[in-house]
């Protein structure tokens, strides 16, 4: 089974109605969450984005292999995908 390195840029925002910390990741078709201050919000994009990758390896669809590079926060995960 080959392992892959997996990375995606992150873009966070602050919400000031919600006072809340969102967290997007636009090579991941925008997937986004968020939270009450950023540690919150890392953790739950981290959540989200490996729910995502597992909703795609269910379905057979391809995962991004060459996401975009950035300078901001960098997801990284170890996957078998």
């Amino acid at each position: 089974m080959k392992m892959n390195r997996l990375e995606f840029p992150v873009e966070y925002s602050f919400d000031i109605d919600s006072n809340s910390v969102i967290a997007t990741v636009p090579d991941l078709n925008y997937v986004s969450s968020f939270g009450k201050d950023f540690a919150e919000a890392e953790q739950n994009i981290i959540e989200a984005v490996l729910a995502y990758l597992e909703a795609l390896k269910k379905d057979n669809s391809p995962c991004p292999e060459t996401p975009r590079k950035s300078s901001g926060t960098m997801i990284e995960q170890w996957n078998n995908l």
